[in-house]
């Protein structure tokens, strides 16, 4: 082969690395109003309990995510229903999908083993928990409505 044919080559298999790893990546640089988010997800879906918003000292109560997280937001009812949102902005996306996801879901399994014992119906809800990892951010919904959860998270993580 000549020179030519190899620079081309090598030139087109570098663009073809560069596009693959790129796909990998996808989200990365979202911006997404957490605050937003969860608002979306309480008005946007009908719930059976009204669901609060709660504060940083009962976030870090429920979830061990200091120091991996920037902001968080959490609505949650009573306790007389599973319902839930949670939304996440992490410190980097790595810290996203191999921290903070983690800690949800392990939250949401911990949710279902609480709620089989107390109130069974609720864990149908929890085993249909909606939870998303995108760029940073981490978000969680449970609800009786996850393909509504999904639609609008749909809006605001691409």
């Amino acid at each position: 082969m000549n020179m030519k044919k190899i620079w081309r080559n090598l030139a087109a298999g570098f663009a073809a690395c560069v596009l693959l790893a790129s796909c990998g990546e996808q989200n990365a640089d979202i911006q997404v109003d957490i605050n937003a988010l969860a608002e979306a997800l309480d008005t946007g879906i009908t719930y059976q309990d009204p669901l609060e918003k709660l504060d940083s000292d009962m976030i870090g109560m429920l979830y061990s995510v200091d120091g991996l997280v920037e902001e968080s937001v959490v609505y949650m009812g009573s306790g007389a229903t599973a319902e839930e949102i949670a939304v996440f902005a992490c410190n980097d996306a790595n810290t996203a999908k191999n921290e903070v996801q983690p800690i949800v879901e392990e939250h949401v399994q911990s949710q279902i083993d609480a709620f089989s014992s107390y109130i069974p119906e609720e864990v149908a809800k929890l085993e249909d928990a909606v939870i998303r990892q995108a760029g940073k951010y981490v978000v969680l919904s449970v609800s009786n409505d996850p393909d509504g959860a999904n639609k609008i998270m749909d809006e605001y993580l691409k």
